[in-house]
This record gives C-alpha cells, structure tokens and sequence, in this order.
C-alpha cells in the first residue's frame, strides 16, 4: 500500500469511530435513569445511591426468607457450597501460576 491510500483508510477509520462515539453516547443516554427522576428527592436518592438501596432491599429481603425455618437450611447449604467452590477455585488459581 501506499501512503495516499494510508491517508484515506485512517481517514475513513477516524470518520467511522466518530460515527461509533455519537451512537455510543446516544445508546449510554437511554440507559441512564432519566432526568424527571432524579429531581424528585426520593428517586434522586435512589439513582444516586443505586448499589447502597440494592444492598439494604436484598438484606431486607434475606431477613424475611430466614424466618422461614426451611429456607434458612436451604441458604445455609447454599453458602457452604459457595464457600467451598471459592476455596477450590482459588486452589485452581494457585495451580496455575
């Protein structure tokens, strides 16, 4: 290839990554929580602290599903499982190295 036609590929790639940026930020802006929320002063809240709600309705909703005598069994052998598939995959990572 030569360097006119370098030119114009780069040209044209620069051109196109442009066009990729502006739908990119078209797409990002949908999904975004909307400005009609945030001025409300609860959903403002929430959309701020989004990770912080999540954690405290999740914990919420654990406390309630404990109640119950069976599910409380039920998540105690789930985490145990958990537990001991970090443990052998992180015996798996040591292997590796």
């Amino acid at each position: 290839m030569n360097k006119p036609d370098l030119a114009t590929r780069r040209a044209a790639l620069i051109e196109q990554c442009a066009e990729q940026r502006v739908g990119l930020a078209y797409e990002l802006k949908a999904l975004r929580p909307s400005n009609a929320l945030t001025g409300h002063p609860v959903m403002g809240y929430v959309a701020a602290n989004r990770k912080l709600v999540l954690g405290a309705a999740g914990a919420v909703l654990g406390v309630v599903l404990m109640r119950r005598k069976r599910l409380a069994g039920l998540v105690t052998s789930a985490l145990s499982a958990v537990k001991m598939a970090r443990g052998a995959l992180g015996i798996l990572a040591q292997l590796r190295r």
